[in-house]
């Protein structure tokens, strides 16, 4: 259902000119949906937009703790909005923020959840006397194991012609090295009514395709006891809705492609054949050490039966490098299992500890050396991948969605299997429309196409 925060509507905006506010994201994609669900929330209150830090009256900043890297670039953000819009008020959020509690240099901020009541604490805070010198106000309402999932109501994103729409909240996995169900909490489930609402009006405003995201997607359902098939319902009544012409899969995991999933995801008409399932190493054991529910075996299994029952279709993974104990054996292993199973991207991450979780007290440590010369051979392994497809691809049709025109006048946009396709320049063809080419060549980490 719909959702306008109470406390906005008590608090209307009486100023003559408009409050401006400022967003800024770190992270993934469900950062950004939240993101926007923020955005919605203060303009039903009243305030504009504005992509110029420096003359904001709102800076809100979405963080991101899923590495040692991005936590710190969180902390950076919040002091760098601190030091260049220095009247603003200034509001963190996120998983950063969650983790990190009283710490945070915000004057409001909140963790995962409550984002309604972080909007209801800024506009009280801009509205009160600037001299207030009141301590920074904390949403602390979170009950991980208790909690519902928060609702925005329909979402229209920003990002082209491909729109995301979050599904669920949180992950029960607790995988050795991740913090996220930490930060998250357990899994919760958007109800299917508000989904499809959602996905019934970005297709009214011209989004042809949508990606379903979320924590841990495939959990989609698991709280609810009574609902098994509670993703295939969700993705079998979006199937059905006229305006979306394409449908694709956020990270998926292996252990959820059963064999009776894999069926009924190849009766859908729309789902494009592109999935992204999370790997994290091609080495049984470091998988164990990773506390991770699968084996290369299963792995396998999944995707040689993905490739039986997709035509064209399209493989993405992550990789983490470096995890504790890692030897030289199981990283080749890994690049093997990858190299075996066709990638087309692999996308490399390197070990990064985070407080509170398993991996963070596993020995040894991978010198960092050692990790760096690995992660580069996964991106040239990853490189090669590519150019394989790119030229098993030479001279195929493919039906491509055209997202934007690019600074040398050509088109750039995106096949059902996740192929990132330009166009020349002078091609007759406007961005938002799906278009049919045969693939003509490569260019880096994308095919170059001509309309048929």
């Amino acid at each position: 259902m719909n959702r306008k925060p109470e406390a906005i509507g008590d608090s209307p905006l009486t100023d003559q000119h408009a409050r401006k506010v400022f967003f800024q994201t770190l992270g993934c994609k469900v950062n950004s949906y939240e993101t926007d669900g923020v955005r919605k929330l203060f303009e039903e209150a009243g305030f504009v937009v504005t992509h110029n830090l420096f003359d904001c009256d709102i800076c809100v900043i979405n963080t991101c703790t899923v590495t040692g890297e991005a936590d710190r670039k969180s902390r950076q953000m919040i002091r760098r909005a601190r030091k260049l819009a220095p009247r603003a008020i200034i509001a963190a959020m996120g998983c950063q923020i969650e983790m990190s509690g009283n710490s945070c240099d915000a004057d409001v901020f909140s963790g995962t959840e409550n984002r309604a009541a972080m909007v209801r604490r800024v506009i009280e805070k801009y509205d009160s006397s600037r001299a207030d010198t009141a301590s920074p106000a904390q949403i602390t309402e979170k009950e991980a194991n208790n909690k519902e999932y928060e609702e925005f109501g329909p979402v229209i994103s920003r990002e082209g012609t491909r729109a995301f729409i979050k599904i669920e909240d949180g992950c029960d996995n607790f995988c050795s090295y991740c913090v996220i169900p930490f930060a998250r909490g357990r899994v919760v489930s958007r109800r299917p009514e508000a989904v499809l609402e959602e996905a019934v009006r970005l297709g009214i405003a011209g989004f042809s395709e949508i990606v379903l995201t979320g924590i841990h997607i495939c959990s989609y359902g698991k709280d609810w006891n009574d609902c098994p098939d509670a993703l295939f319902r969700l993705l079998d009544d979006l199937d059905k809705i006229d305006a979306i012409s394409r449908i694709r899969l956020g990270s998926i995991e292996p252990n959820s492609l059963d064999d009776r999933f894999i069926e009924k995801l190849a009766q859908m008409k729309k789902l494009c054949p592109h999935f992204h399932i999370s790997l994290q190493s091609g080495s049984d054991s470091v998988l164990r050490r990773m506390g991770r529910r699968y084996d290369t075996s299963r792995y396998a299994d999944v995707v040689q039966k993905l490739r039986k029952r997709f035509e064209n279709i399209s493989l993405t993974t992550d990789i983490i490098v470096g995890f504790p104990g890692e030897t030289a054996a199981e990283h080749a292993e890994s690049l093997e299992f990858c190299e075996a199973m066709r990638f087309s991207k692999i996308h490399v991450f390197p070990f990064s500890p985070r407080k509170g979780t398993r991996a963070a007290e596993m020995l040894p440590r991978i010198d960092p050396k050692v990790v760096a010369d690995r992660s580069r051979e996964f991106l040239l392994l990853s490189s090669q991948l590519f150019d394989i497809c790119a030229r098993e691809k030479l001279g195929e049709k493919a039906e491509v969605l055209l997202e934007s025109v690019l600074e040398d006048g050509s088109i750039s946009g995106y096949s059902k299997d996740y192929f990132k396709v330009i166009l020349p320049p002078g091609t007759q063809a406007v961005a938002g429309s799906e278009v049919t080419v045969k693939i003509t060549g490569q260019l880096k980490d994308a095919l170059v196409a001509e309309m048929t």
